[in-house]
């Protein structure tokens, strides 16, 4: 190959690293691509049409495009990521927002670096590292909908769930384009019997100036806390596809539970989510909601990850 004809290829090429989030173990955990893209997003040289066709090259819940700044010392208060399903580009997410804090620090920032700043569709992320982890500060516009899905369309599409008491369904926002539908269940042994289905609900049954983006269905399940801190096994639903991991998801439970408890006092409230025991990749979660003066003022999503492959992709 000739020197032309390499660099011709090597400018045709992005780097590309996959992670494991919210886990330390291989193969847990939800799947993540970070994909290095070294321009600003206004001069980016991968148009917005390729970079939808590398994440569903990926194929996994999430691929991120990470834009690169000049120099890394500018990189905590320039960087930029884009967060894509394998069918369209999302405001925000949660297991993205954590695995590329942890490639950050692990790969970009100096070592000595423990703070860093991500910014998304959705807002300004925080991120930090930590005794355990990472953790991310992360931007929300809370919006608790009307009820748009019934106990009867739950056992229509559940049809194991037929009987089971002490079911509650709620629908939130996290931002706009990021809702969910949380249903509550008594017992491990009823989420276990939740399946996936067919069609993926619709955004169109929202309320109105919030019923866009993607809608999804959590199904949850409390365990015994411990030292105040409320602890839940989670599974994320859409169609026919289960989610892993699902940051974002947890960050509106927790909210959601904040305010079912109560918003009066200034405290932090502390949620751990284990989630995907039920399909072989166990996710460990945490939230920890910020209340002041009767709201919530701050969400801060912690978790780990581990680096799994790493390499070269062509996009022309």
């Amino acid at each position: 190959m000739s020197t032309k004809q390499q660099q011709e290829q090597d400018s045709h090429s992005l780097s590309y690293y996959t992670l494991d989030v919210f886990t330390t173990t291989l193969f847990a955990g939800n799947q993540l691509a970070v994909i290095h893209v070294p321009f600003s997003p206004s001069t980016s040289p991968v148009p917005q049409e390729v970079r939808q066709l590398l994440a569903r090259e990926f194929n996994y819940s999430e691929t991120v495009v990470l834009y690169l700044p000049s120099s890394s010392s500018s990189l905590a208060h320039n960087d930029n990521i884009k967060i894509f399903l394998t069918d369209a580009e999302i405001p925000l997410a949660g297991h993205p927002v954590i695995g590329t804090a942890a490639h950050l620090f692990s790969r970009i920032l100096p070592s000595s670096a423990t703070k860093a700043v991500l910014r998304t569709k959705a807002g300004r992320c925080e991120l930090r590292r930590t005794a355990r982890g990472f953790a991310a500060q992360m931007p929300f516009a809370l919006h608790l909908h009307r009820p748009v899905f019934s106990q009867a369309q739950l056992v229509a599409q559940q049809p194991r769930l037929r009987g089971v008491e002490g079911v509650e369904i709620d629908t939130l926002s996290l931002v706009k384009g990021m809702t969910f539908v949380y249903v509550r269940l008594p017992s491990l042994e009823a989420l276990g019997d939740v399946m996936l289905f067919g069609r993926p609900l619709s955004a169109s049954v929202l309320d109105e100036g919030w019923n866009e983006g993607v809608l999804f269905m959590i199904f949850y399940v409390f365990l015994p806390s411990e030292e105040n801190v409320v602890k839940l096994r989670t599974r994320m639903i859409e169609g026919t596809f289960e989610d892993p991991a699902t940051g974002s998801a947890s960050c509106g439970l927790a909210s959601l539970l904040a305010m079912k408890e109560g918003l009066e006092g200034d405290r932090t409230k502390m949620f751990e989510f284990t989630q995907a025991v039920e399909m072989g990749r166990r996710s460990d979660i945490g939230v920890a909601v910020g209340v002041e003066g009767g709201e919530i003022r701050s969400l801060e999503l912690s978790g780990n990850a581990v680096e799994v492959m790493e390499g070269k992709v062509r996009w022309k």
